[in-house]
């Protein structure tokens, strides 16, 4: 498959709304801490939290029934759907 999801995704799901053959599925999701953490502490550099906040931040992966149409790359506002050789 040519087209790969990068890092970059913003897991907005435009891609999955698109694609023709329904190639592109969500693999997981996952927390992720939002902000500079000190890692002793916990503290966000900004100001003191009990806990640092977290945003779920989803992925998605493009499977082999991809047939590189591009519908996907189209539509992505972050850029993040990238062709490979």
């Amino acid at each position: 498959m040519p087209y790969r999801i990068t890092n970059d995704c913003i897991a907005c799901g435009d891609c999955t709304v698109v694609c023709p053959r329904k190639a592109i599925v969500l693999e997981g999701s996952t927390y992720n801490t939002v902000g500079d953490i000190n890692s002793t502490t916990d503290v966000v550099r900004d100001g003191a939290m009990d806990e640092p906040p977290e945003k779920l931040v989803a992925f998605y992966r493009i499977t082999a029934g991809c047939n590189n149409c591009g519908c996907c790359r189209e539509v992505c506002p972050a850029g993040a759907i990238i062709w490979e050789d």
